[in-house]
């Protein structure tokens, strides 16, 4: 199996930089939206090159280590879902956008079916996640 395929998302959201980075990298923050809020997830984060970070909720959970902080505008870190025994990278990217943010979410060094999973999951993650910086 290769693990050359990626999985790439963007989205735009109506606060600046600095609040998306916040809520990308903050544990408080990501128990917030990441997950809903009916799984009951928990996070840690140490937004250092080398810190760890992760959200788990019972038996579904990932972690990883941050590779890159350039704040607030991009961030680089492996990340391993809870039993799988390789990591993958996830490459995100904040840019100024009017009042906004656009994000660019690429999460690679998986394989075809993988990515396709990671996309969507991603995608589900980033819905609640406007809702939070509007409150």
């Amino acid at each position: 199996m290769t693990h050359d395929s990626s999985a790439v998302i963007t989205s735009r959201v109506d606060a600046p930089p600095e609040r998306v980075w916040f809520a990308l990298t903050d544990a408080g923050a990501l128990t917030c939206w990441y997950w809903p809020a009916a799984m009951q997830p928990r996070a840690f984060s140490d937004p250092v090159v080398g810190g760890r970070f992760g959200v788990d909720a019972g038996d579904l959970g990932f972690a990883g280590e941050y590779r890159e902080l350039d704040p607030p505008r991009r961030i680089v870190q492996t990340w391993r879902w809870a039993g799988d025994d390789r990591d993958s990278r996830v490459t995100i990217e904040l840019t100024p956008s009017g009042d906004g943010t656009d994000l660019r979410i690429v999460h690679d060094e998986v394989d075809e079916e993988t990515a396709g999973m990671y996309r969507a999951g991603w995608e589900s993650c980033l819905t609640r996640l406007p809702a939070y910086l509007a409150g």
